[in-house]
């Protein structure tokens, strides 16, 4: 959550001259918020969390989690972002609707403490959903390793 937090600050608010700070629904704040997520978690989050567990960094991917590693982030962190977008529209329009607000308002700017609380719920979320599906179809991915 801290990184997507982070994230969120640097992509959307370190924007010097941005005329989008604050909106959330602009096809280039969505597409560098993507662009910045997957980068910072490939880059960053993945492998220190590996070190602090204690795996190896290198040579403990299999070849299909090479292969299909990189492409399913890409999508799941396209997802988890395209469903933080949408939560802020909704609250929007909501808060526009039921309290009389002028109908160009940002009642809830994009900002990165609800940002990052939001990616943090919805990434949990579908970590369950994609085990619960995913681990009876093939229980072979989803078993723990031991190291």
């Amino acid at each position: 959550m801290w990184a997507a937090g982070a994230v969120c600050f640097f992509a959307a608010w370190g924007r010097s001259g941005s005329e989008y700070a604050g909106e959330v629904f602009s096809v280039n704040l969505i597409a560098g918020l993507i662009f910045m997520m997957i980068v910072c978690e490939l880059m960053i989050v993945n492998p220190v969390i590996r070190l602090l567990s204690g795996r190896r960094v290198l040579g403990d991917a299999r070849g299909w989690r090479l292969v299909l590693g990189v492409p399913l982030h890409i999508v799941k962190v396209s997802v988890l972002v395209m469903l933080i977008v949408q939560t802020y529209y909704f609250m929007n329009i909501f808060f526009i609707g039921n309290f009389e607000m002028e109908e160009d308002a940002v009642p809830v700017p994009l900002e990165p403490i609800l940002f990052g609380i939001l990616y943090g719920i919805y990434h949990l979320v579908l970590e369950i959903i994609v085990k619960r599906v995913f681990g009876r179809l093939f229980p072979r991915l989803f078993l723990k390793q031991e190291t």
